[in-house]
């Protein structure tokens, strides 16, 4: 109960914050299913991506978080209160991954950046392949999703959030489902094609598709 109060307030806060002073606009929140696990994959520039996510989603979310910033002493503290958990980047986390899976086979929504890291150019980057198979693990549809702007507001390399003249933009696309893929013989090329699809989905909103 606690912890939701604290994620309740903090989003309340982040609301008004990036509506008040980034001007956030959202577009396509109805394709985010509104019950049931789901995945949102957006493109990764900012270290405010997450808290833009989380205030442009219509219903609670839930965030891999590196593990580096459990290691700061007030931060790391809080995160678990925010919905978050770590994850070990550059590497297979098991630990991680079943987190996710049981969250997203309890019908809750579960951010995922599938770049692995943030873009120092703002380029779309290669997409790792735990994306598709969380997906295909718990049967549940990925929502694509383009963020613009957040960079104005944290460029790459810094920490502390600035007033940009740009707006934060959040673009949910069209829910993606792999079950095609669920039954394949082959697993790396059914985990190949169904990261290509994910990531050209993500790509195909950068141009307002």
């Amino acid at each position: 109960m606690a912890a939701d109060c604290c994620y309740h307030l903090a989003h309340a806060a982040l609301w008004l914050a990036f509506h008040g002073i980034w001007r956030l606009r959202v577009e396509g929140r109805e394709h985010v299913p509104r019950q049931g696990g789901a995945i949102l994959a957006p493109n990764h520039i900012s270290n405010v991506d997450p808290p833009a996510v989380g205030a442009a989603a219509p219903r609670p979310v839930y965030f891999m978080a590196k593990e580096e910033l459990y290691q700061m002493p007030l931060l790391g503290r809080i995160l678990p209160r925010l919905h978050a958990f770590p994850v070990r980047r550059g590497t297979v986390d098991r630990a991680a991954l079943r987190r996710a899976e049981e969250l997203l086979r309890a019908g809750e929504l579960v951010v995922i950046f599938p770049e692995g890291r943030e873009s120092e150019t703002g380029q779309l980057q290669a997409f790792q392949p735990g994306t598709a198979l969380l997906a295909l693990r718990a049967g549940v549809p990925v929502v694509p999703v383009w963020i613009e702007g957040t960079d104005g507001v944290m460029p790459y390399g810094t920490m502390l959030p600035r007033w940009s003249r740009r707006p934060v933009r959040v673009r949910f696309g069209p829910p993606l489902r792999l079950d095609d893929l669920a039954a394949a013989a082959d697993r790396r090329q059914a985990l190949a094609d169904g990261t290509a699809r994910i990531r050209a989905a993500v790509a195909a909103l950068a141009e307002g598709e």
